[in-house]
């Protein structure tokens, strides 16, 4: 038996800190699926609510669950996904421009420049290619930790520093360009 398949027997029994465990070993690759199907379009808080329901889920239903290798790692797969779809179909039928709107926080200009400015920031973080991009998302909008995002991509903890430094001065160079045109 591996530790995948004690790890669900012990979640089907409802031991104490199996659920704990698996929050620990899975939050990365959960918060990874999550992130890829909202992207940027929600906060970091509503990526993080995602990922919670995710793991409430299981543990809802891990009495149903099958054992076998990548039984866990497959429903966290299918369970994160289906959470961030519903949960970017409740945003669009709850749109929250308008809601801040009506509530008179901000006005409607002034709301929609927030939304260029963060669309502008998205395509620039972008501009950066790949691994920087993710690199850079991970640690300030995600507040991964360096070594974790070290792990996650194989690169080391030295590389991550220097490619979120670089970042930053790139960012910095494209958003200044485009403020100048």
């Amino acid at each position: 038996m591996n530790d995948e398949e004690k790890l669900l027997k012990n979640l089907k029994k409802r031991k104490r800190g199996s659920l704990e465990r698996v929050i620990e070993l899975y939050t990365p690759y959960v918060s990874t699926v999550v992130y890829n199907v909202i992207g940027v379009s929600m906060t970091h808080e509503d990526v993080e609510e995602a990922v919670s329901d995710v793991f409430v889920s299981l543990w809802r239903c891990a009495e149903r669950l099958d054992g076998g290798k990548g039984c866990i790692r497959s429903y966290l797969g299918a369970a994160a996904r289906n959470t961030a779809k519903n949960k970017l179909r409740s945003v669009r039928e709850h749109c929250e421009l308008s809601e801040t709107i009506a509530s008179g926080a901000v006005t409607p200009e002034a709301a929609a420049e927030q939304r260029d400015e963060r669309q502008r920031l998205i395509e620039a973080i972008r501009m950066l290619g790949e691994p920087d991009s993710e690199i850079f998302l991970r640690y300030y909008f995600y507040d991964e930790k360096i070594s974790h995002i070290a792990e996650a991509t194989e690169i080391c903890r030295s590389t991550v520093k220097s490619k979120l430094a670089r970042g930053r001065k790139k960012l910095r160079e494209i958003l200044d360009k485009e403020v100048r045109q």
